[in-house]
């Protein structure tokens, strides 16, 4: 019976050494005042005993001179579940929970403006056949986002109360992520995962991007994972930018997915530091048709060294290259129904556009109040928050005593 106890407890030891963490679409710093998710939820394997997941869109915006935490949560249980919006205000958690809600696919959209003295805050949820909305007034003026690293974004964590949830074999979400700009959804230009970015957390998965989708998984990945980064391919006289739906400026005109190939033009990501020359640099060749960053092609060049994203299977396959390369055999297993435009948008979203002027601060009103409800109306709760995940840490104590009285009595 020792024994047994013994290898059960020693069965549970690489998951307790994982640490915990957020799994989804991260970003940083990009000009916003809305972010948009739709998730599909196929799998939600948790190991027996865990506590609930939760799919949480989180961000921090600065009212008045205040840090306001804002959260649109779905919490998708097996059959029915819950859609909860969340604002930290003035040193209290303010929630409204729509209950039931049911389906695979969401879409959770949050969208934020200033309105002279106030600041508005809209919620919207949609499972395809049911939408709702929640409006709240903050008082005191918009001044911004606040950045503090990779902290804005969408992720798989624990339902409530800095819960701890463990993943199982067979996990499996997808996320696309969109911010608003000037009236229109982009792409952001760079995305993380596993930066921790509320109170809950989860044990066991890992993240990749693919088909304009990040997929969150059962896995073993404890540290951020960088999922794409900004780049640039040109085939024939086309430049393509990636990720595609992300904006771009050159030449004081910004553009999304492609631009016309002019040898010396600046091509610049918006919310970054980042700038890429046009000029056909190094060649990347292949035997036959592959998926380059988004784009079906044969022959690509490269501006100057940089990391490109290879379809392989159904992964998206970071590929540094800083020198010309021609591959004798096909590096993946692609499908003929890959095409230049594999990625999904946002439905406002254009395939390709191009406009004269730049986009406006991400400060000014924006958006339709519907419904307007103050905030001393609706319920307040402290079931959220950036607290402290204790329990990997009890569990573990749980361990190391049980291990002691075991040693102790052999």
């Amino acid at each position: 019976m020792k024994a047994l106890f013994l290898l059960v407890l020693l069965g549970l030891l690489p998951t307790l050494a994982l640490a915990s963490t957020d799994y989804g679409y991260e970003f940083g710093y990009v000009p916003l005042n809305g972010v948009q998710s739709l998730v599909e939820v196929y799998n939600l394997s948790l190991a027996p005993g865990s506590p609930d997941v939760s799919v949480q869109q989180n961000v921090c915006i600065n009212v008045g001179g205040q840090e306001v935490f804002v959260q649109n949560v779905l919490h998708p249980l097996p059959g029915e579940g819950c859609w909860e919006t969340s604002i930290y205000y003035n040193g209290e958690y303010n929630y409204t929970v729509f209950w039931p809600v049911k389906g695979s696919w969401f879409n959770l959209t949050t969208v934020w403006y200033g309105r002279g003295n106030e600041t508005v805050v809209d919620f919207y949820f949609s499972n395809g056949t049911f939408q709702e909305e929640k409006t709240y007034v903050l008082q005191g003026g918009y001044i911004g986002v606040v950045y503090d690293g990779y902290t804005i974004g969408t992720v798989v964590a624990g339902y409530a109360n800095s819960e701890v949830a463990f993943l199982a074999e067979g996990f499996n979400v997808s996320i696309e992520s969109f911010y608003l700009l000037n009236g229109s959804w982009y792409v952001p230009p760079v995305a993380w995962s596993g930066w921790q970015n509320t109170g809950e957390s989860v044990v066991g998965g890992e993240a990749y991007y693919y088909d304009g989708r990040v997929w969150v998984v059962y896995g073993n990945s404890s540290s951020p994972q960088l999922l794409y980064n900004a780049s640039v391919v040109i085939v024939n006289n086309t430049v393509y930018v990636f990720p595609m739906g992300s904006l771009w400026e050159v030449n004081g005109k910004y553009f999304t997915n492609e631009t016309e190939f002019a040898k010396g033009e600046v091509l610049k990501p918006l919310g970054t530091n980042y700038s890429f020359v046009a000029e056909k640099e190094i060649e990347l060749k292949f035997p036959e048709q592959v998926v380059v960053d988004g784009v079906k092609g044969e022959v690509f060049y490269l501006p100057s060294p940089e990391t490109v994203y290879v379809r392989e299977g159904d992964k998206c396959v970071p590929v540094y290259v800083n020198s010309n390369v021609t591959y004798s055999l096909k590096p993946s297993q692609t499908t003929p129904s890959q095409t230049t435009s594999s990625q999904t948008t946002a439905p406002s979203q254009t395939t390709s556009s191009q406009t004269t002027s730049p986009p406006p601060s991400s400060t000014g009103t924006s958006g339709a109040t519907v419904g307007s409800v103050a905030v001393s109306g609706v319920y307040t709760s402290a079931a959220k928050g950036k607290g402290i995940s204790w329990e990997p840490l009890l569990v573990g104590i749980a361990v190391v005593v049980a291990f002691a009285v075991l040693l102790r009595r052999r």
